[in-house]
């Protein structure tokens, strides 16, 4: 169960943590206690997804030219497809915020600021955290690379997290738990990214400490998702686990993508396609889940909840979470080929028009 499976399959992987989320997002999960459990944490999805965006922002620190090239590739990554979405949401649909708060909020500053209108501002909370995550690897990529002793420093910054937490829970800013819980998983991952890319050797029976800290991590998660009453403290802790379960469970799930595609050939590479396209497009699925979820429960939503309920899919029911779940993966498909498409003739003008000149000065 080799870590180096986790780089190899990262994309697999976010497919898997985005599937997971967008269970959490519905409210089945069978009668069984177990899927019940599963379904409940399924915000640990948000986790893995962290460990191992960890993970490739090291590797994409190694390979950036400069701090501007490393910033550029997130920037045409993510900012096209979030600028697109939130600004269409906030001007065709929450038309009821006045234009200074839908401002801040495409911005990613009312969460921060942890309200809108006088209300907790949960909404979208995940770019704004990424957004300030990236602005500062660089910063922590230095301090880390000037440590001798590369998982005491990772150790030692990862106190940071329940730091915050501390301290935004006597100044009242819980709102911002999302975001400060999750710091400790993200610097796991970039010292993960650091180990597979110079290629640290790993223990051939590795799996015997992978597997235990994942029942342990489970165990603890357990403990708190059914014990911690006290909705504060319980925000506080419950993704803390994650720290134990999120690089035991990429670690299983590499290693399972990797049988797949091994030993089952052709069927294996059809049961990973829908990871693979998950994955591929989980930055735009995040972005149309949860609106799509918000959209059809409100007054806006109405007619196409209609068409939904004229096709037999009653509001609410499996299928209509099912439909949920296609229609954001289809949305997020078609934006993000659309905007590789811009790119791409962007970048071939750009690569003609130095040509066309080239000819000119030859040609006078």
């Amino acid at each position: 169960m080799s870590l180096s499976n986790i780089s190899k399959y990262r994309t697999h992987i976010m497919g898997a943590a985005m599937m997971w989320i967008m269970w959490f997002h519905s409210p089945f999960y069978g009668k069984m206690e177990a899927f019940h459990f599963i379904h409940n944490i399924g915000f640990f999805g948000v986790d893995m997804f962290l460990l191992v965006s960890g993970l490739g922002l090291y590797y994409s620190m190694r390979k950036s030219k400069s701090i501007g090239e490393f910033y550029k590739k997130r920037v045409v990554r993510i900012l096209p497809a979030y600028l697109i979405v939130t600004i269409c949401w906030y001007a065709f649909v929450k038309t009821e915020l006045s234009f200074t708060d839908k401002l801040l909020s495409i911005l990613g500053i009312n969460y921060f600021r942890g309200t809108i209108n006088g209300r907790p501002e949960y909404f979208d909370w995940f770019l704004p955290t990424l957004f300030v995550l990236y602005l500062l690897t660089p910063l922590y990529d230095k301090l880390f690379r000037k440590a001798s002793v590369k998982w005491k420093f990772t150790l030692l910054s990862m106190t940071v997290s329940p730091i915050l937490c501390i301290i935004f829970y006597h100044t009242g800013q819980q709102v911002l738990y999302g975001s400060t819980v999750r710091i400790a998983v993200f610097l796991l991952g970039y010292w993960l990214g650091w180990f597979l890319y110079e290629k640290k050797e790993e223990d051939k029976a590795s799996w015997m400490v992978h597997l235990p800290l994942l029942f342990v991590g489970v165990a603890l998660a357990y403990y708190i998702q059914t014990y911690v009453k006290n909705p504060t403290i319980f925000w506080g802790l419950n993704c803390y686990p994650a720290l134990l379960v999120a690089p035991a469970l990429c670690a299983v799930l590499g290693l399972l993508f990797l049988c797949a595609e091994r030993y089952l050939k052709i069927v294996g590479k059809i049961l990973l396609f829908p990871f693979y396209v998950c994955g591929r497009y989980s930055l735009e699925i995040y972005l149309f889940h949860q609106r799509l979820m918000e959209l059809f429960s409100g007054d806006k939503g109405a007619p196409l909840l209609k068409i939904l309920n004229d096709m037999g899919i009653a509001t609410y029911s499996k299928g209509y979470y099912w439909i949920m779940a296609l229609l954001s993966i289809a949305l997020a498909a078609g934006l993000h080929e659309l905007i590789a498409l811009i790119t791409r003739l962007i970048k071939k003008d750009k690569k003609k028009a130095p040509t066309e000149s080239a000819q000119v000065a030859v040609t006078e």
